[in-house]
Order: C-alpha cells, then structure tokens, then sequence
C-alpha cells in the first residue's frame, strides 16, 4: 500500500507541476498582478466613494470611476515603470507612490496645495490623508513616510488577495486539465491495486528522483552576473516557460498511467463505440469526484508531493537515512555551492515579486532557496533578500536560463528537485 502512495504521489507532483505551470503563464499574459494591485489602489484611496457596503469579494467584478487612480497611473513615475501600450505595472514602491500621489494631488508638489486638497474632511481621501497631514505637522517627508507606511498595510492585503486568487485559478486551471486528460484520481487508484508492475516502475522513478537531490554534484562559480534588458529576459521566460509546459505534459502522457480519453484502457473499456463512452463518463458522478480529487491535489503544488515523497521514503526505508535527515519544518534542497556575493547597494524591493514569487512562496521555501544556492547561514533569513537575487542571477547565467533574478516553478523544482525539471 505504501508503494502505491509513493507512486500517487509522483503523479500528483508532475500534475501539479503543470498546473502551477500553466496558471504561472496564464497570470504572466493576464497581468493579474496588476489588475489586483489597481484594484488595492482603488480601495485605498477611493474605498467610499465607490459601490460602498458591497462586499470585497464582489468589487472586482463592478466598474470603478477611479478617477484618481487613473491620474496617478498617468504620472510619470508610475507611467514609466510599464513599457508604452503594456499594461499596468504589477508593483510600486511606496516612494514612487507617496511622490506621485503628493505631486497630483497638490498640482504643484507644494504643502499648501497639498492642504487644499485634503482640507475637505467629509471625503474619504479628506479623512484618511487629513489625519496624516495633520500628524506630520507640515513637514512634507514626514507625510510621504505615513502614507507609505499605509502603503505597505495595503500591500499586505494586496498580497492575500493575489494568492487567493492564484489558488482559485489553480484550481480552475487543475479542474480543466483533470477532464481534458481524464486524469481520475479514484480510477488511477483502483488501477494501481491491480497493476503492480505499474507501481513498482513509479516507484522506481521516485526513488531516481530522490537519488538525484541526494547526490547532485555541487557547482562552484565566482563570476558576477550578467545584466540583461528585463524586456528581452521577459520575452525569453516566456518561451522557457511555455517549453517546460510542453515537456512537462509529454512526459506525463508517456508514463503509462490510465488517464487520457484514448488510453488503451479506456479503448477497452469503449469498445467500437467510443463517442457513447466518453459521453456515458461525464454522467457518472464518481469520474467527477475523481477529477475534483486531481485538481485539489495541483493546488498543492509540485513541491510539496516531492517532500511528501522523501518523508514516504524515509518511512519506507529507501530514502534519507533517519540521522540525516532535517527538521521536518526546513525544506530540504540540493546543495548548490553559489559563492555568495558582496552586499548589493540595490534593495529588495528594486527587484518586483513576480506573480510565482508573491502566490506560491512562504518563507519555509525562501530558507530553502537561500540553502541551495549556498548563502551564508547569517543571510539566511526566509526573505527574498538583495543577496539571494544575486546568488540566483549567478545561478541563472551558469545553468544557461534566462537571467531575471525571479523564481518561478521550473526553476524552484531545478534547485530543489533536480530530477523534476523534465530536461
């Protein structure tokens, strides 16, 4: 029985590795980062004046008058940090958005148009900003800072929605794929008890895998890295994306598994009479809940069935031995020696969360990153840090990708799990 877990669990972890895949590129192409952070806006500063006492689930699909919104995306600073005709930017700093909004808001940058501006205080923007004014006793750094701690509150619920929102569209994008694949969890189960062979041949390439983040060899490199135009990078991380999908669903249909509407098992099962049969699947309420059971398996994610796959392991006796193991809280990744560089002077926050980065990474998964790529135990902080970026642009450039200092689900599972990338 242990076996057939294991080998569920393979099958999960390449499903979810589509999933996330696809969901990943369809956010990308979407701007859904974007949309979601315009909309943080709106209710920041336009909260009341808009639709007020409707729930915050239903704003998204009801039309904004975001006039001063609108104005703020039109400023150069926050209009030059898009290419022309993009979309909107998918981050601003709270420095671009204090000076920004100060400058629109005042006409001029000056305190006293400033104080015209926020001088009604029966409006919303009058009773969130006045205050701040007010507090800062005319001094205009000192308002900016307030606004940009507010900023930042903002940002935080600005996230929780992002990732609300990456886990419905997984599960939508997880739901899809299940039918399109006849991917049904229950049958897969039921034809795994019958099938030992199967089993024991999953198996095997679940032991691969876990042999290979055991044994990889370590890479050393002291260049610096590569400084590429974000455009060109971007422009190749699609490409690279939308080919790791691609392996990623040929090596899943080549695994022998009973999923798929023309598998030899389901040929068997039709007959001559194949349309009938496909047609006959959709009413029985079991493929549905086999379908369900799929797709809330890829909302998980790739990762988390590989570490379900070493702790089965372990418990097994064919994986880590019990004294090396790690805590069971610390992620454990490959051992990738990258020397860690000097203290960059460009913060953190100069490199925006990508849609992956700000939906599927906790703080569990940083430390990991932060371990595989070889940083210093002091810098290992569980934050996607200046000096993490640079250890993972150097990574990049040495492993031949696209040098963006962004993860994504390819390269998490390539510094992870190196057996998983489907290369």
């Amino acid at each position: 029985m242990l076996e057939i877990v294991i080998a569920i669990c393979l099958i999960y972890a390449l499903f979810a590795g589509m999933v996330s895949s696809l969901t990943e590129l369809i956010s990308q192409m979407l701007s859904m980062r974007g949309r979601v952070l315009f909309e943080g806006l709106v209710m920041m500063l336009e909260e009341d004046e808009f639709h007020p006492g409707i729930p915050g689930f239903l704003r998204p699909f009801l039309s904004h008058d975001a006039k001063l919104v609108e104005k703020l995306y039109r400023h150069p600073l926050i209009d030059s940090l898009s290419p022309a005709g993009s979309s909107r930017p998918s981050y601003i700093s709270p420095q671009i958005l204090s000076a920004a909004l100060v400058q629109v808001l005042s006409h001029d940058g000056s305190l006293t148009g400033l104080r015209q501006a926020l001088d009604n205080r029966t409006t919303w923007l009058g009773r969130l900003l006045g205050p701040m004014l007010d507090e800062a006793a005319g001094d205009l750094e000192q308002f900016k800072a307030r606004v940009e701690a507010h900023f930042n509150a903002v940002s935080d619920r600005i996230s929780g929605w992002f990732k609300r929102r990456t886990q419905v569209a997984m599960f939508v994008v997880g739901f899809l794929l299940a039918i399109l694949f006849n991917v049904d969890s229950i049958y897969i189960f039921q034809h795994l008890e019958k099938n030992p062979v199967l089993v024991q041949s999953l198996v095997a390439q679940a032991e691969k895998i876990e042999a290979d983040r055991q044994q990889q060899t370590p890479i050393t490199e002291d260049a610096a890295a590569d400084v590429t135009e974000r455009s060109a990078a971007t422009v190749q991380d699609l490409r690279g994306k939308l080919k790791n999908l691609n392996q990623q669903i040929s090596n899943f249909e080549q695994m022998g598994l009973p999923i798929g509407w023309y598998s030899t098992q389901a040929q068997v099962k039709a007959g001559p009479t194949m349309q009938d049969y496909i047609v006959s699947q959709f009413l029985e309420p079991m493929k549905w809940i086999g379908w369900l059971i799929t797709a809330l398996a890829g909302v998980l994610g790739a990762p988390f069935w590989f570490d379900a796959i070493s702790k089965l392991f372990a418990i097994r006796g064919a994986g880590r031995k019990p004294e090396e193991a790690l805590p069971a809280t610390v992620p454990v990744p490959v051992t990738v020696q990258v020397s860690a560089p000097a203290v960059s002077n460009v913060s953190p926050q100069d490199v925006p969360l990508n849609d992956y980065e700000a939906s599927r990474l906790n703080g569990d998964d940083i430390e990991g990153l932060q371990r595989a790529l070889g940083l210093a135990p002091s810098q290992i902080t569980g934050k996607l840090s200046a000096e993490l970026r640079q250890s993972l642009r150097e990574w990049q450039r040495i492993s031949g990708r696209a040098v963006t200092g962004q993860f994504d689900e390819s390269t998490v599972l390539a510094l992870l799990y190196s057996s998983a990338k489907g290369e």
